[in-house]
Order: C-alpha cells, then sequence, then structure tokens
C-alpha cells in the first residue's frame, strides 16, 4: 500500500467525458448570452476543475479564439 505522501502526488486521471461535457456546458453557456447562466456555469466548471475531474487549461486550450473572447 502506497503512503499518504506517494499517493498524494499521482497524477489525476481527467476523464475525456468530463471534458467534452464542460466544453458542451461553456459553448451553451456562449449561445444562450444571459449572464445569470453563465455565472451558474462558471461556479459549476470551478467546482470541477478544483476537484480534478478536469483540467481547466486543456478545456481552454480546446476552446477557439472566438469562444475564448
Amino acid at each position: 500500500m502506497l503512503d499518504t505522501k506517494e499517493q498524494a502526488r499521482s497524477p489525476v486521471v481527467i476523464d475525456p467525458a468530463t471534458h467534452a461535457e464542460c466544453l458542451e456546458f461553456i459553448r451553451a453557456t456562449i449561445a444562450e448570452n444571459d449572464r445569470e447562466f453563465a455565472a451558474q456555469i462558471a461556479a459549476v466548471m470551478k467546482d470541477v476543475c478544483q476537484n480534478g475531474h478536469a483540467d481547466r487549461t486543456k478545456i481552454w486550450d480546446d476552446l477557439s479564439d472566438t469562444e475564448r473572447q
């Protein structure tokens, strides 16, 4: 069994389905053009990324320049 320090250093495995779903949420937010909806999705994205279920940088990289604006 790994000790606590070794477990903490283990790389997080990102689920491709979660990554794709995050992109869909962001794109839906852009299409919706609603501040309240955008704030709700931003809170969800923050939680998902902080808990290691998705990588914010990789999601950002997969958005087009227009989507990033």
